[in-house]
């Protein structure tokens, strides 16, 4: 048949074609040879239309013929089958279907249907597992709409699929991660507390059906699978309390970090593992860290940890630094949006090192606020605002392809105050001392985060002291290095270690101004008063965490949210505190406790992050009603962390 149409089809074209060429020899002639193709071409078109009609007779005679044993095959077939109007009422069915299902309408058991839309749905009717699939069925002699139904019985194919899934081998790594900390003291009873660990680890793969090889002292790599995986998380990993039990001879608990990876393949697992444990460790240990695909799930990490021991870190993260500065070309220091003391005081720590070693550097600051208004102007009057001071979009334009970005007090890239800076350079730094985030800068050519530092001004005030013996700070830049440790610990009320008070001693003798820093923290009048009215506004709840807003229309709405905070925690009885602000275009929360919760995990569920002390997240698109809604929902109340021995107010 379609040889013969194309035999018809090429005739009137090669007509036309020879028509054209007698046409260019005699126009005449080629006139005749037109029409003649003309008609030619009629007839063929005449002839394709009768034989498309005959065959079409045809085909409806033969279907009319089995008409009848084509229903009579569909109706045994032990397919369930029915067809459907587009209300959703069945109109007919086969008697596989009528076996299992004798109601009228087929959104009984399919709610989600829309005829308007046939999809392929999922249900379970009498403990058989079901792939609906519809189709609409055409009909060119009526208006009305029909659609076509048949269940495929995949109960068999589920069944595998849940084992695949629920046996599918996941990796799960183990680290004792305060080890060298607790070795450091003779007391230690390294042995026997290395064996009771082994001891847990080996108890919960025997319970769970998994296995486990230790390949150093306290740390051990697990195979579960993963239906075991979810139990634990149900559990919320009670390895890391039994572990807090252990004797150790110091005085001092034995802490845990757990990571998991989730893959379809066991070496993607076990990378994902790798990942996740190096996030646990960066926000502080004592918890576990589920990596799924690119999501991340953290169970524990409330028990505030003990100050720092060692100080090796911190050295050779020094020496690498000026090594890193010395061999690159101008220096951008860079910390998060809206910059407070502890920012501005650990980069201008860090230019201080950067001069040092003969090179440029460059603070950016997009926006001045507030909270380092003192500040500043005082760069001002002395000549450093002129000579550091760029905005993101200058930096843009002067960074090179070996220059160096230092990112102070923060590791999200989001947060930092131009983003886009960071895609520009190979070097790139980041001291941060908030828990690490899932979303930190990947890829640092150095980093020093350590959430067991008050500040970010403590970590860079080691770093100086490190950097070279002869670095000496002038005393503004001690001054504005011991406002960030103030900042951020209260006035040395929270989080501080011994650590904390030798930077402040080595940044008092270099001459750091109490006057000066007092005058970064004054308010004035009208900032006293908004404060003073958020704090009356506030409601404590049962368990001492009391939730304010700020009024709407108030300048710097932000910063007073921030010492709102602060101010609530002096009200006896307040655990934690968080106030609420309208920024136009977000809505802001700050969150502080005394350490006995956790504010950063209360916030990390709404975007944000932080440290265990202080935290903040930002909503956009909600209203000050709705974003506190979603915080009051965020709170769940008796999972407070207990006190340790080294933390007497509920802060480090």
């Amino acid at each position: 048949m379609k040889s013969y149409r194309g035999v018809m089809i090429f005739l009137p074209l090669a007509l036309l074609a020879l028509a054209g060429v007698v046409y260019y020899y005699d126009r005449n002639m080629g006139y005749v040879c037109l029409g003649a193709a003309g008609f030619v071409t009629l007839v063929v078109l005449l002839l394709l239309l009768g034989v498309s009609r005959r065959q079409q007779k045809l085909m409806d005679t033969v279907f009319a013929d089995n008409g009848t044993a084509a229903a009579e095959l569909i109706r045994q077939v032990d397919i369930p089958s029915l067809l459907l109007d587009m209300s959703g009422k069945i109109v007919w069915r086969n008697d596989a279907l009528a076996a299992v299902f004798e109601g009228k309408n087929v959104e009984e058991v399919l709610p989600s249907f829309k005829p308007s839309k046939p999809t392929v749905q999922q249900i379970l009717l009498a403990g058989t597992n079901y792939q609906v699939m519809t189709m609409p069925v055409h009909r060119p002699n009526t208006k009305k709409k029909l659609l076509f139904q048949y269940w495929l019985d995949r109960t068999e194919a589920a069944h595998y699929q849940r084992l695949y899934t629920e046996q599918m081998p996941y990796v799960m790594l183990v680290y004792m991660d305060n080890y060298e900390e607790l070795a450091g003291d003779r007391q230690f009873h390294g042995t026997a507390v290395l064996a009771e660990v082994e001891r847990l680890v080996s108890e919960l793969c025997r319970r769970t059906g998994g296995i486990y090889r230790r390949y150093e002292n306290g740390r051990f790599l697990c195979v579960l699978e993963a239906l075991e995986v979810s139990r634990l998380e149900k559990e919320k990993f009670t390895l890391l309390e039994q572990a807090r039990h252990l004797e150790t001879g110091t005085g001092a608990t034995v802490s845990l970090s757990v990571a998991v990876g989730m893959a379809p393949r066991i070496a993607q697992s076990e990378e994902g593992a790798r990942t996740a444990m190096e996030l646990a460790l960066g926000r502080g240990g004592d918890q576990a860290v589920v990596r799924d695909g690119a999501d991340y799930r953290f169970y524990g990490g409330k028990k505030q940890q003990d100050a720092r021991q060692s100080r090796v870190k911190m050295r050779l993260f020094s020496k690498a630094l000026r090594q890193l500065i010395e061999g690159g070309g101008d220096v951008f220091i860079m910390g998060h949006k809206n910059p407070d003391m502890d920012c501005l005081g650990a980069a201008l720590g860090i230019a201080t090192c950067v001069e040092h070693t003969r090179m440029r550097p460059y603070i950016v600051i997009s926006d001045r606020n507030d909270a380092t208004k003192d500040a500043l102007e005082e760069m001002d009057r002395l000549g450093l605002a002129e000579r550091m001071l760029i905005t993101g979009p200058q930096a843009l334009e002067m960074v090179r392809a070996n220059s160096v970005v230092v990112v102070v007090d923060t590791q999200r890239p989001m947060m930092t105050d131009c983003p886009a800076l960071l895609d520009r350079v190979e070097k790139l730094v980041i001291i941060d001392h908030h828990r690490r985030s899932a979303d930190y800068i990947e890829n640092p050519t150095l980093h020093y985060l350590e959430s067991r530092a008050s500040s970010a001004s403590e970590m860079v005030t080691e770093v100086i002291q490190y950097y070279d013996e002869s670095v000496r700070p002038d005393s503004f830049v001690c001054s504005s290095l011991l406002a960030g440790i103030e900042l951020d610990t209260k006035q040395f009320v929270f989080n501080v270690g011994s650590r904390t008070f030798e930077a402040a001693g080595y940044l008092r003798r270099n001459g750091a101004d109490l006057n000066l820093v007092k005058t970064m923290f004054q308010n004035d009048f009208d900032s006293f008063v908004h404060v003073a009215q958020t704090v009356q506004s506030a409601q404590i709840n049962q368990d001492g965490i009391a939730i304010a807003a700020c009024e709407e229309g108030i300048d710097n709405v932000q910063l007073i949210a921030a010492r709102a905070a602060d101010e609530l925690l002096k009200v006896k009885g307040v655990k934690a505190a968080f106030t609420l602000a309208n920024m136009g275009e977000f809505i802001n929360i700050s969150g502080r406790s005394y350490g006995l919760i956790n504010v950063q995990l209360i916030l990390e569920q709404l975007g944000g992050g932080g440290h265990l002390t202080m935290a903040g997240a930002q909503l956009y698109g909600k209203t000050l009603e709705e974003a506190t809604e979603l915080l009051k929902g965020c709170i769940q109340p008796g999972e407070l962390p207990e006190k340790t021995e080294t933390d007497p107010q509920g802060g480090n």
